[in-house]
């Protein structure tokens, strides 16, 4: 039995007043000896004891309508079979809006309805047929509900309207939580937390459910059917070369217990470049390189970009949003470069013209790609120059200058170089996608250095034949700079006319535009292709290697939970724990002692008339 005002509980013992009062009204009768009375006190004893009963009989009719008068006011209920009016209900709803409920069923008798559609038809189902007080909460804002606690179908139905699904990686216990406190306020005497999910999210997929005071059903919304699903994870590896044709690395993760069968495309201005049939087993994870012809570098659209998609078909993948990577970058004929460079300026343009890169600008913008540049004189020049590092940008700096702002902002100590003789590159770190293959060319270059620079930070990717170093790499931000410690002048190096020098802007070029290999992030939006930026959903949310549906409910037993489906109308598994509420049935019983005392207490008045 459940009590809706239990604060009035201890006034129950108030039930005990008639017994108290009978107690203390009755008075103590002496026995008196008297002769020759046998018969007449033989009569005496048999009418006290009628009397007796009378006086127990009203006092339990007395005690009975006051213990029924205290408990109304305590509120019961209880299960009883009996036709009386349902006990007080509330029902906090829980909706699972994160990523995965996004997904749709393979089958073609579902059509294409989504997991969170059907959540929001299940969950209007108990809005109109279940008589209680509702609270909505979504899962992407546990902090406070959506709608508080109302009797109105209209009211939560608008609000349930409201609710979108997004593009997170959502964990519903801190909208469990909320949903429990929400319940431990309300005086309803029948109290359930219903949660519509996919199970895709915590803590269903690690079976670790908060501590609940109140009960809690589970509707999966998924079909009771296999879900299959296959997360497709792409790398765009571009060509610094011009010569060489890019590549395609392609991840595919089964990330479910069946065995799938699709097709990889990838396609630029919705022309298909390469198609690979694939057949994963359960659990089966295969990396495949798709080829990119060098003619996809110049498929530009126009906007001038090139936009490279790779995508994952298959008719019986249930999620769709991790099926597919677009990639958006400047082909090589439109990228923007600045040439600064005071000594060797004609070189840098003969160098940029002789790949098709004929583009230039002089002053730095939000679309330039690369900046080719001698160490500036002018402070506003440096403080531009560093701030476009540190947008995650690269320069090329050529060190002809001692007196440069730059190199303080940049913290490096610069001092001349001391050797008078023109030395040989020795060592070239082919590592670095830049130099690549061009170590033996370096090689055969004779420099005369113009500058020492020492900084810890300092990364030499070329040295001398005594240490020195020729070419360089720095970090700033979230940038790079590559220092070149000699001018673009015949007295101090033969780089210009070397076989190297077009080759090494040219990469530098491209390597500053979209690097050696573009691979998406991880983010909880919309995955989307930006300039040299592309995203991907989470990938808990791709996980579509989930317990059986009755190993589920096995293991939600243990808290207490219980699993249904969402063709299961909630509001049967409801009406079957429903209590009724016995406050009307205790003041008929009130009534009747009430009653029933009043007509004992007329006819013994009577009779002693």
């Amino acid at each position: 039995m459940v009590f809706g005002q239990p604060q009035f509980l201890p006034l129950l013992v108030l039930a005990s007043l008639p017994l108290l009062v009978h107690l203390l009204a009755r008075r103590q009768r002496r026995v008196v000896p008297f002769s020759m009375t046998k018969f007449l006190r033989e009569v005496a004893q048999q009418t006290q004891g009628r009397r007796w009963l009378r006086e127990l009989l009203l006092l339990l009719l007395r005690t009975s309508a006051v213990l029924f008068a205290l408990t109304a006011l305590v509120r019961p209920y209880a299960p009883i079979l009996l036709p009386l009016p349902p006990a007080p209900t509330a029902i906090a709803l829980v909706i699972d809006n994160s990523l995965s409920t996004q997904g749709r069923s393979p089958s073609r008798l579902r059509g294409r309805e989504t997991w969170f559609d059907r959540s929001l038809k299940s969950c209007e189902r108990v809005l109109k047929e279940v008589g209680a007080e509702v609270a909505l909460l979504a899962a992407d804002d546990p902090s406070e509900p959506v709608c508080d606690f109302t009797s109105e179908p209209s009211r939560s139905l608008n609000a349930l309207r409201q609710i979108r699904p997004t593009f997170k990686a959502l964990d519903l216990s801190p909208a469990l939580q909320t949903a429990d406190a929400l319940l431990a306020q309300h005086p309803a005497a029948v109290k359930r937390i219903l949660v519509f999910t996919d199970l895709q999210s915590e803590p269903f997929r690690s079976l670790a459910l908060p501590s609940l005071k109140n009960p809690l059903v589970i509707v999966d919304a998924k079909p009771n059917e296999p879900v299959g699903n296959v997360r497709l994870i792409a790398k765009l590896r571009l060509p610094l070369d011009p010569n060489m044709d890019g590549s395609a690395i392609t991840e595919l993760k089964n990330t479910s217990k069946l065995p799938l069968n699709g097709c990889v495309v990838a396609q630029v201005a919705k022309k298909s470049f390469a198609r690979l049939k694939v057949s994963l087993a359960a659990k089966e994870q295969k990396a495949i390189v798709l080829p990119l012809p060098s003619w996809v570098l110049d498929a530009a659209n126009q906007r001038g970009l090139v936009e490279v998609e790779i995508r994952w078909e298959s008719g019986l993948d249930a999620f769709a949003w991790d099926d597919f990577v677009r990639f958006v970058f400047k082909p090589p004929k439109n990228l923007i470069v600045i040439n600064a460079v005071r000594e060797g300026r004609q070189f840098v343009d003969a160098a940029l013209k002789a790949t098709g890169i004929t583009h230039h600008e002089s002053r730095i913008t939000l679309d330039t790609d690369a900046v080719i540049a001698s160490t500036p004189t002018d402070s506003e020049i440096a403080h531009r120059l560093v701030n476009w590092l540190q947008q995650g940008k690269k320069v090329l700096l050529v060190a002809d200058s001692l007196n440069s702002p730059i190199w303080s902002m940049l913290n490096l100590s610069v001092r001349p170089s001391k050797s008078g003789q023109k030395r040989r590159v020795q060592w070239v770190d082919e590592s670095h996608p830049i130099l690549q293959g061009l170590g033996n060319s370096l090689q055969s270059v004779t420099v005369q250095p113009f500058v020492e620079v020492n900084c810890p930070s300092l990364k030499a990717l070329a040295t001398l034949e005594d240490g020195t170093m020729f070419l360089a790499e720095l970090s700033v931000g979230s940038g790079q700079c590559l220092l070149l410690t000699v001018p673009l002048n015949l007295q101090r190096n033969d780089l210009v006319y070397s076989p190297v020098f077009v080759p090494l802007v040219h990469r530098f070029v491209r390597f500053s535009a979209y690097g050696h290999e573009l691979s998406p992030e991880e983010s909880e939006t919309e995955p989307q292709a930006k300039l040299g930026n592309s995203t991907v959903v989470p990938e808990s949310e791709s996980d579509f290697h989930l317990l059986l549906r009755s190993e589920f409910a096995v293991g939600l037993q243990k808290f207490g939970a219980t699993l249904v489906t969402a063709n299961q109308l909630p509001a049967a598994l409801l009406s079957e724990t429903i209590l009724r509420d016995l406050t009307s049935l205790c003041f008929a019983l009130l009534l009747l002692c009430l009653l029933t005392e009043s007509i004992l207490t007329l006819i013994l008045w009577k009779r002693a008339r």
